[in-house]
């Protein structure tokens, strides 16, 4: 139970003069404090002791504290004394009125910091818990809700109420003191201990994580979680949670919040040096938090989507050109140009690998679809033998990347994920030949348990980072409908995995042929999503001898809100409801038109049904310009934000298809 604040105030009202203006700042477990401005227009904080509340022992430690310290990142002491009322005695005691908010409460408003932003407010706490920690005493509740940031962004450390000089042994009425969520293993372990200055340090290492990525370092339902986190959970690295982090501060903070305290730093003046090192370094880098991620169009049919100038008015990073497009891959090609958009040609060799009963038309026409099933290569020669006519098709489309030949790996197949690599590295050597300074990505294809098994995604990452990439384009073959979000928490997380590994060997990730999820990737720290403008073009193809899954990609409509594409007679369902309504109008000038064409959506026809498709990438184009508009560290909590408003309009949805009923959001909750 807090403190009696209406009795405080009583007391506070007797301590001032008659003509002081008192406001009530706030109550905590054992005081309140208050604003009190003085005729003159100066104003001072007081703080008044609720007797019933904390033992004499524990002001005696706060006023010893504040004698002690004078530094402007902490609270300035002005005086103390005690007053009576009623027979009981209550002490207060005078500080600085520092105008500012808790940094708990900027978080909470979705406060967000750049790299640069944080690692200054970080480095000022630090200095003054520092001026703290030279008088031998721990603050021991460094959370965000004692810490103000004042208006020119100076952070300024208060309630120093649970300070304790290290040789100090007085017990508290609580066995860990400190505020749950915001404490050291070594507080709320097995054996809690009250903690020392390092204790304080990984508190503010914490406070650093969430400046930095935007999102809690621990995860908890109730209070009880909350108190045990830092005793049963370790938080992601946080350039895991946000990729774009600069490294320079991102170790620092991790050294802080290592879980054993002699991992840490054991003198405050070296974690000071590291954090001036850093400031210095990001002050040459301010913009390292603006990294932009891109929407790559994944076309290869349709010939209206290189008309109307429909690519320069999406705006995609790039396209990827599938080579089953023959004859009009040159035309995409250069549509990409004229759009000012990335081109690359995805050579398609996935079939390579089968029976030739088993190929597709359009693949048996590609000058390598012909050729006799692989089982792989006897040499390096036959290798690139195999590799050089396809590198000549798509150098002669002029492309500005050229995509490796890829094959896709089964379960445990992790030969023909060498064999993709070996393909990287042949066609690389072949495209340098010619231009030394062509763009070439690692084309992988693989089978979602690879990315499901913790063991075989450490096969597989062991040997894709044995070689050096310029980027992966990761293709993974799920079972949902192509047109579908993933919704496996075991693949979402096996997927977040590999983009924390690739992003720490500098190698960006272009997540291949996704659906919405793969909007979920880019905030998990993706370089690019590439989705097709038909179903499938949406899903990484299965080995040809597998049942395919999946349904069909068209006549679904993509609804920025749900994050999801949906069948276009629920979609009219949910048009048409009033409460509804303003979720369901289409979000594009190709959405709105074609309801005004063809209001029931039914037996579209070429025209309509490339309106719908053009819709659908561009209503997705649009949630990656949203991401963009967020600082990468805040991406992730962004993206949450958008998982949350979607899973409350699901909530007043009828009953929908499979598939469009929003459970897949639950895995991406667990995810981010």
């Amino acid at each position: 139970m807090p403190a009696n604040t209406p009795r405080l105030e009583a007391v506070a009202r007797d301590l001032v003069g008659p003509d002081d203006e008192l406001v009530h700042l706030g109550t905590g477990g054992f005081a309140s404090t208050f604003k009190v401005t003085r005729p003159d227009g100066s104003s001072v904080a007081i703080k008044i002791v609720d007797p019933e509340k904390s033992e004499a022992e524990r002001v005696d430690r706060e006023l010893a504290a504040l004698q002690r310290v004078s530094h402007p990142n902490v609270v300035k002491y002005r005086a103390w004394g005690e007053i009576t009322l009623d027979d009981d005695i209550f002490r207060w005691i005078e500080m600085d009125y520092v105008e500012g908010r808790p940094l708990r409460s900027l978080l909470g408003d979705g406060a967000q910091y750049t790299a640069a932003e944080a690692a200054r407010l970080l480095h000022g706490v630090v200095d003054g818990a520092a001026a703290i920690w030279a008088q031998d005493t721990a603050h021991r509740d460094l959370s965000p809700g004692n810490i103000l940031v004042t208006s020119d962004g100076t952070a300024v450390i208060v309630d120093l109420g649970m300070a304790r000089h290290l040789d100090d042994e007085t017990i508290t009425a609580l066995p860990t003191p400190g505020t749950p969520g915001w404490m050291s293993p070594e507080q709320v372990g097995s054996s809690p201990a009250h903690g020392d200055w390092r204790s304080d340090q990984f508190v503010l290492g914490l406070v650093g994580y969430y400046l930095l990525t935007g999102t809690s370092p621990f995860v908890a339902r109730n209070f009880t979680e909350a108190w045990l986190a830092p005793a049963n959970q370790t938080p992601r690295p946080v350039r895991a949670a946000a990729p774009d982090v600069p490294a320079v501060i991102a170790d620092v903070v991790e050294k802080m919040i290592a879980r054993q305290p002699h991992r840490r730093y054991l003198r405050p003046a070296t974690l000071l040096e590291d954090l001036d090192r850093a400031l210095a370094a990001l002050a040459v880098d301010d913009d390292s938090s603006t990294t932009a991620v891109g929407f790559y169009l994944e076309i290869g049919q349709f010939k209206s989507f290189a008309e109307d100038g429909f690519i320069a008015a999406l705006g995609p990073e790039g396209l990827v050109v599938d080579a089953r497009a023959r004859a009009r891959v040159s035309e995409f090609c250069l549509a990409g140009r004229e759009a000012k958009a990335r081109t690359a040609i995805d050579p398609a060799t996935i079939f390579a690998r089968s029976p030739k009963e088993a190929r597709p038309a359009q693949y048996l026409e590609l000058p390598h679809g012909d050729d006799e099933r692989l089982t792989g290569f006897a040499d390096d020669d036959a290798r690139r033998d195999w590799t050089r006519p396809i590198h000549d098709q798509q150098v002669d489309n002029e492309p500005d990347v050229l995509i490796a030949p890829y094959f896709h790996a089964g379960d445990g197949e992790l030969n023909w994920v060498r064999e993709s690599l070996d393909m990287a590295r042949t066609i690389t050597e072949i495209a340098h030949e010619r231009d030394p300074g062509v763009l070439v990505w690692t084309g992988l294809s693989l089978a979602a348990s690879w990315l499901t098994s913790q063991d075989e995604r450490d096969r597989m990452l062991a040997t894709v980072t044995a070689q050096e990439h310029e980027a992966l384009y990761l293709l993974v073959h799920t079972i949902q409908p192509p047109s579908a979000p993933v919704g496996n928490v075991d693949v979402l997380r096996g997927f977040r995995d590999v983009i924390e590994v690739m992003n720490e060997a500098q190698v960006p990730v272009i997540a291949g042929r996704r659906s919405s999820s793969g909007l979920l990737l880019l905030a998990l720290g993706a370089t690019g999503w590439s989705t097709g403008v038909a179903g499938n073009l949406k899903n990484a193809t299965p080995h040809p001898e597998e049942r395919p899954s999946g349904g069909p990609g068209l006549d679904r409509i993509y609804v920025p809100q749900l994050l999801n594409h949906i069948n276009t007679t629920s979609y009219l369902q949910m048009l048409r409801t009033p409460a509804l309504e303003d979720y369901f109008r289409p979000t594009t000038s190709y959405g709105r038109a074609l309801l005004e064409a063809n209001p029931a959506l039914d037996q579209l026809t070429s025209t309509q049904r490339v309106q719908l498709l053009r819709h659908n990438v561009t209503a997705m184009k649009s949630q990656v310009d949203t991401l963009n508009e967020t600082p990468a560290h805040s991406r992730l909590t962004k993206m949450r934000d958008m998982v949350l408003a979607a899973q409350d309009i699901y909530r007043q949805l009828p009953r929908t298809r499979p598939g469009e009923d929003g459970g897949f959001l639950d895995a991406w909750l667990q995810v981010l």
